[in-house]
């Protein structure tokens, strides 16, 4: 049995409960632990994206994962290694095709990252997204501990 990456429709989002990074061209970006209901299961992470701005923004993908830099950081700042399926994952011969994302104004859209597959993470992490804006600047999302 593998593990596979799937893109999900786009989810309504509640952003009332979210903690937002600041908005960079009218783009904001959410990160929040998914919690685990097996203490085996591998970390996974919600990042939502929302448009703050009053135009609809057009997002160009190759997937979530490959659009939302996702980084996890050990307590002494170092980046945690890429597992074996994170290093194929990220290889530029297997990205998708691009697809087009539109965003309302004030819509967001969110995506769950499973990065205790993509990393290889023991102890506590301080993780966050990034990712490029329809202008080239670079939106951050807030930071959190994750546990694995």
């Amino acid at each position: 049995m593998g593990l596979s990456v799937r893109d999900d429709p786009k989810k309504v989002v509640d952003i009332a409960g979210r903690t937002w990074g600041e908005p960079v061209d009218d783009i904001a970006l959410s990160m929040q632990w998914k919690g685990k209901e097996d203490p085996d299961e591998l970390p996974t992470v919600s990042v939502a994206i929302r448009n703050t701005g009053a135009a609809t923004r057009t997002l160009r993908t190759r997937g979530w994962v490959d659009f939302f830099h996702v980084t996890a950081r050990d307590s002494s700042g170092a980046d945690a290694a890429l597992t074996s399926y994170g290093r194929e994952l990220m290889k530029p011969e297997n990205a998708r095709s691009h697809a087009e994302v539109e965003l309302e104004p004030g819509e967001a859209v969110e995506a769950d990252i499973p990065i205790g597959s993509i990393y290889r993470m023991k102890g506590t992490y301080r993780v966050r997204a990034s990712c490029a804006t329809p202008a080239g600047e670079r939106a951050i999302s807030n930071e959190i501990d994750v546990s694995a």
